[in-house]
């Protein structure tokens, strides 16, 4: 995409020789989530980026969003389990 734009917007710059962003939702703490603070649906999907730089093309970086834990208890809490979540498949994937 950024290259498609970066073309109508006269930038030329490379920024990734290659990126994906993996998306998804997890019923269950998806649920948990929402029902313990509605506002909580901004953090839905979550999301997993996978990409290498024109600048290290031997690297391969992988980030994820860490989320608020702020609010309630019970939000806090949900926010964890999901954030938990994200760290152990990006920890499973690095291995």
């Amino acid at each position: 995409m950024l290259e498609r734009t970066g073309k109508d917007l006269g930038r030329t710059r490379q920024v990734y020789t290659h990126a994906e962003v993996l998306e998804f939702c997890s019923a269950a703490l998806s649920r948990e989530t929402m029902e313990a603070d509605a506002h909580n649906i901004a953090f839905c999907p979550y999301s997993i980026a996978v990409y290498v730089l024109p600048q290290e093309p031997g690297k391969v970086y992988v980030s994820y969003r860490r989320l608020a834990t702020g609010g309630s208890g019970r939000s806090a809490k949900a926010l964890g389990a999901v954030e938990k979540l994200l760290e152990d498949i990006v920890r499973e994937a690095l291995r």
